[in-house]
Order: C-alpha cells, then structure tokens, then sequence
C-alpha cells in the first residue's frame, strides 16, 4: 500500500513539474515539426500512387500523425504511473515524444538515398528513412531543446519490424537497430557528400562492445539512457498502433475507404474467407469508387483485412489502478461484423504490448451495442475463445464485456 502511494505522489509531482517545464516549449515544438513533416508528407502521398502496393495501405500522412501525436502522450500518461521503479524504463520526456510522433512516419516518401521499386520495399524501410529525415533537420530539432539522435532512434524504433527491436529491453536488438541506423548514414553520405549527416550514439553508449552468450557482438549500453528511449518508443509504439480508421478512413494514397459492416462471410474457418465477398471500397479525390474486389487491387485480402477490422476499432491506452498495469482497451463497434479480421487487427496490437518486456501490461475487450440473446451467446463464444488463446499467447491478462454506450 506505502509503494502505491508513493508511487503515485512521485508521479504527480514529476508530471506538474514536467509540465511547467515543457509547457511553454510544447506548442512550439509541435508547430516546427508539423512545418518539417508537412512536406514529407505531401510527397508521400503521391510517391504513394505510384505503387499498387500502398493503395489499399492505411494513411501514414497529416491526419494520422496528428492523432499518433494525441494517442501517444495518452499511452506515456499510462505508461509514466506504471513504470515507478522499473530499471527498464524511465520518465517520458514530452516534448521529444510530440516532435517524434509528429514525424515518425514522414520516410514514407522513400527517402532521398534509396530508390524504390515495390512499395512493399518503402513501406518495410520507412522508419528508416524517418530517423534520416530527423537527421537532415539536426539544427532546427535541437533548437527545440530536444536530443536530436534521440528523436531520429525514436523514429526508427516505432516499428518493431523496420528497426528489428522486438523487445525493448534487448542489448543485442539494439546493437542491430543502431549498426543499421550507422549503416543508412553511411550511405546517404556517399550519396550527398556535401550534406553530411551524422548520428551519434554517445547519449547511449561509448561504443564498447562484449560477447553474449550467444556469441554475438554487443554494445555495452547505459541503462538509464536506454531506458529512456524505451519509455518513449513504447508510447510512440501504442500511440502509432491506435489510429482511429473510423475517425479518419483514408488510404496512404488520400483515398476514402467505404466499408459495408454487413458483407461478412459467416461462419468462416479464417479472415480470407471473411472477408471473401466484402463490399470495401476506395473513393478518390474525383469519386470514382473502386471495389477491393476488383481483380488486381486486393490480390491477398489483407487490404479488406485491415480495413475492415481497424473500421470496427477505437482503441486507447490506459492506467489501471487496480492492476498497476498499463491496459490497452479496444472498442468494437460492431460485435458481429468481421470478427475474425477485428481479431488480426487486435493481434497486431497486442504485439506492440508484446514488445514491452519486463513491463505490466493487460489488454481489455468492450463490445459495444444491445444485441440479442442469441447473437450475444454466439459473440461470446467467438471473444471468449480468442481472448483464452491470446492470453496463452502473449502471457498477460485479455479480457472482453459488453457495453451499452
């Protein structure tokens, strides 16, 4: 009970004071990163159209930073009362956390020292070529007050599969991370000889290395300044895995997604045979619509997968005070409608909760809605045996209710 209450008497008084501190710079920061980002963004867009692969892709533009940038500093609040005596992770620092967000995605432009010819390819580096572009701008960041190569590490650690850092509080992925973080500088400077850009890595360690136990070369880190990193990656991670698709139904390509929540195929033994025959559709700027089902746009379903499953989804990160947990809550809208693709899209999260060793997590289902007795029954038995597999599966408390909103 004593460590509860100290725990929460310490939060407060860091997070006043971290507000009085940060306060006056926050709006500012904020504002010279939507100014850096918003041209990364642009030509993102229409680098976008260039290739099959990213039309059917979720936006990763404006819109969905502006909202990572709110959904992450709601999961460091959570992640700030849970963390009190975790050598593993460290107070966030806000202002870092917002310039982060803000151009976490912008390398979605393919970079200017790659050249791309499948979208798939971009998309895979574009954390990369995110923590470039913070690179590039090393001057303006750090008049925010900011550690530039922190903020460039942040950018490149908010995929787990761009920067390879599947667990936080792994040395050997963050030796990875950082050699091919090296390795991109590396080759933008032969690319632009007289625009040097440099990373460096002092803030985390000195450069020595040792041999795991698995023989594998590693560097020898500071823990509390890696830490702090993981603190703020971990609310970059759920801020970036909570986009409202609902709120703002947009593809990378700027188009409109149209999803009709009665076109599912029931029963179904997988998602594919969900979402077989899903009337999903993209409007663009001209409204011309396109059907997901048209021979070459979707060709593997995942297109109708996320959109659909992401549509039926509002999600938010939490402090539970009973738990002591950081809980990550999902909302579905409709409780009968393409459950087994909603499902794959809150696997996907949970994966982000995975990535956070050594930290308490949970995760918590509310179905929304009034339903029958029967379509209840059959809904429970669909979450029911999801939420006991995912439990087994990710090694933390899922749980589901209904709720009437």
């Amino acid at each position: 009970m004593f460590r509860k209450f100290l725990g929460t008497l310490l939060f407060t008084w860091i997070f006043l004071f971290a507000q009085i501190v940060s306060a006056a710079d926050f709006d500012a920061a904020t504002e010279v990163a939507r100014n850096l980002s918003t041209p990364y963004y642009t030509n993102a867009k229409e680098i976008a159209k260039q290739f099959v692969e990213l039309r059917t892709y979720s936006d990763h533009g404006t819109h969905h930073a502006e909202l990572v940038a709110v959904k992450s500093q709601e999961a460091a609040d959570a992640i700030d009362r849970a963390n009190f005596g975790n050598p593993w992770y460290s107070t966030i620092d806000r202002v870092e956390l917002q310039v982060a967000a803000i151009m976490h995605d912008t390398g979605m432009d393919g970079g200017r020292f790659k050249t791309y010819t499948d979208g798939n390819a971009l998309r895979k580096d574009h954390s990369l070529n995110s923590a470039i572009h913070v690179l590039e701008n090393r001057e303006t960041i750090a008049a925010l007050g900011v550690n530039v190569d922190a903020v460039a590490l942040d950018c490149m650690g908010h995929s787990k599969s761009c920067s390879g850092v599947r667990d936080l509080t792994s040395w050997e992925q963050w030796t990875d991370c950082f050699n091919r973080i090296d390795a991109a500088v590396e080759l933008y400077n032969q690319k632009f000889p007289n625009a040097q850009i440099y990373f460096d890595k002092s803030t985390w360690t000195d450069g020595e290395t040792y041999q795991n136990n698995r023989g594998v070369e590693v560097y020898k880190f500071n823990r509390e300044t890696l830490a702090r990193s993981a603190a703020v990656i971990a609310a970059l991670r759920l801020g970036d895995a909570n986009r409202e698709a609902a709120q703002f139904p947009y593809t990378q390509t700027g188009d409109i997604i149209e999803v009709d929540f009665d076109s599912y195929v029931t029963p179904a033994k997988d998602w594919r045979a969900e979402i077989a025959k899903a009337k999903i559709f993209m409007v663009d700027e001209n409204g011309t619509r396109t059907s997901l089902l048209t021979q070459g746009v979707d060709t593997n379903g995942f297109g109708r997968m996320y959109m659909s499953g992401e549509g039926n989804l509002s999600m938010s990160c939490e402090f539970n005070p009973k738990t002591q947990n950081v809980r990550e809550v999902f909302r579905i809208f409709h409780g009968k409608s393409f459950p087994l693709s909603t499902q794959e899209c809150i696997e996907e999260r949970l994966g982000e909760l995975d990535t956070m060793k050594k930290f308490p997590v949970e995760a918590h289902i509310k179905i929304l809605g009034d339903y029958s007795k029967v379509d209840k029954k059959k809904i429970s038995r669909i979450y029911s045996r999801y939420c006991r597999d995912a439990e087994r599966k990710h090694q933390f408390p899922v749980t589901f209710e209904f709720i009437k909103e």
